[in-house]
């Protein structure tokens, strides 16, 4: 399957007292759909029967889970009226063991479906810092918004955060009405990255190693912060000549195009777009940089460690501290500075890491065991791995 091409639709089975609906996914490409594919891959290879619920649209992450033999059906999440009544009828025929949601907007239709300690067990996954989404509401909002979320969030049998810093948020905001609360790394398929890091379908800059290549992954929206790398880059430019590739597709890929063009780095700064490989442009860059103003546990950060590549980061609020061990594994700097993150840069573009310690860094998010606690806590296994009752 290709981007363009619309999943396809499996037909029903009977009821499953193992299986585990997921729901909360959006269209299009996009590091979580390869989180989600990593967790669909494992729990199938747990044996767990799986529906997804899914909105309208195209999945080109989702080609590889077909054989896992999910089930599709739809959810019409942009009509809350008819995304009710599509999720309370299934729930009713297919009665799954338990659901995963994987957005405010699906989780706040199960608060309606569903009752706390009634079949079946209901679960969110949250990947973004609340104490910065609420934030970045408008002041007018922010109380608003921040009860919905005390009512979504509280309904649920169990939260799951992919970070410490996203569990501490929920823990601030719910108080004593918190479900229990679960830090369970992205599930990464780490053999899977391996295997893709050796194809040689690669950006040609890739293939020049004369000149040092810095990257980054990600959509080409605000919250990456994009902008502060090019500056950054552009400062570095100055004293060490390099590339930059940021590979992702976005709506601000128009306003990076024209800075890129006013800086003069046009020769050697470019936005190839959506790459559905980017373990083996990766593997042949020589530094990874993380410039995001907020994030919950970046995807593409883990990714650069499972290949082997040097990082620098924006100490944001949430994950990247976590996942380079407190600066141990790669450089933190302050989020919006592109001097610091231009040294940043450089120093490690003169002294990196060894490479071997950047691999074993990666093993504590592999996915086959992070996959296990999630069954976990969904009540589809025992803690010790055996199915549950």
């Amino acid at each position: 399957m290709t981007a363009g091409t619309a999943v396809p639709e499996v037909a029903g089975a009977p009821q499953d007292s193992h299986r585990l609906a997921l729901l909360g996914f959006r269209p299009g490409p996009g590091g979580i759909g390869r989180v989600m594919c990593d967790l669909i891959e494992g729990m199938h290879r747990l044996g767990i029967g799986l529906d997804l619920l899914l909105p309208p649209g195209d999945y080109p992450e989702w080609e590889r889970i077909w054989h896992a033999a999910p089930r599709r059906f739809e959810l019409a999440t942009r009509d809350p009226l008819q995304a009710t009544q599509q999720l309370s009828a299934y729930l009713l025929r297919e009665g799954p063991k338990a659901v995963l949601s994987n957005k405010d907007r699906t989780s706040a239709l199960l608060a309606q479906c569903t009752s706390r300690g009634a079949p079946p067990v209901v679960v969110c996954r949250i990947g973004s810092d609340l104490r910065e989404k609420v934030r970045r509401q408008a002041f007018w909002r922010r109380a608003a918004y921040r009860r919905e979320r005390q009512r979504i969030y509280s309904a649920a049998d169990a939260l799951i955060g992919n970070s410490e810093g996203v569990v501490a948020s929920l823990r601030e905001l719910l108080g004593p009405a918190a479900p229990p609360l679960h830090c369970i790394p992205n599930p990464v398929d780490l053999d899977r990255i391996a295997r893709l890091a050796a194809s040689e379908d690669v950006h040609p800059w890739c293939l020049e190693a004369r000149t040092p290549l810095v990257i980054s992954v990600g959509r080409l929206v605000s919250a990456k912060d994009f902008a502060t790398l090019i500056r950054a880059f552009s400062q570095l430019h100055k004293r060490l000549p390099a590339r930059l590739l940021i590979l992702g597709e976005g709506r601000q890929r128009g306003t990076l195009q024209r800075l890129i063009r006013r800086l003069g780095l046009s020769d050697v700064a470019a936005l190839p777009g959506f790459c559905p490989n980017p373990f083996a442009h990766l593997a042949r860059a020589d530094l990874f940089v993380l410039s995001s103003r907020y994030e919950g546990s970046p995807n593409a950060l883990i990714e650069a460690l499972a290949c082997g590549l040097p990082c620098v980061a924006t100490d944001c609020r949430s994950g990247p501290r976590e996942i380079l061990a407190e600066g141990r594994l790669g450089p933190l700097v302050p989020v919006g500075n592109a001097l610091a993150l231009a040294d940043a840069m450089r120093h490690v573009l003169n002294s990196p890491p060894p490479r071997t310690t950047l691999l074993e860094a990666a093993r504590r998010f592999d996915r086959d065991a992070n996959v296990v606690r999630y069954a976990e806590v969904l009540g589809l296994l025992s803690v010790g791995g055996s199915p549950a009752q």
